[in-house]
């Protein structure tokens, strides 16, 4: 099971004061077996096809490791250059490529 961080903050609801604020963690349980253990695509696809980067697994599991949100350029990255450049190609034409190199 993959740890999530978070925080938990407790508010006052007569004066709206936060009167505790920590650090929290949940917990990701994994993807089926028969799905891509990485994004959770059920079922797996073949390991020179994109992510999902709209999987809520892939989102949550790769802000766990990485401490940001997944954009698709992250979801094609392992992909072969013929085939992330077709993706790229057809995100940027429906308008979905991300705009700016996420550092890292």
């Amino acid at each position: 099971m993959k740890a999530l961080p978070g925080k938990i903050q407790v508010v006052d609801m007569a004066t709206g004061e936060v009167t505790e604020d920590r650090e929290a963690s949940c917990g990701l349980m994994p993807p089926a077996l028969d799905a891509c253990h990485v994004c959770g695509h059920r079922p797996a696809h073949g390991s020179d096809e994109p992510h999902n980067a709209q999987s809520l697994y892939y989102q949550y599991a790769f802000y766990a490791d990485n401490g940001r949100w997944p954009t698709w350029r992250d979801a094609i990255a392992h992909c072969s250059t013929p085939v992330r450049e077709g993706w790229e190609a057809e995100l940027r034409r429906r308008g979905v490529w991300p705009a700016e190199e996420v550092a890292k």
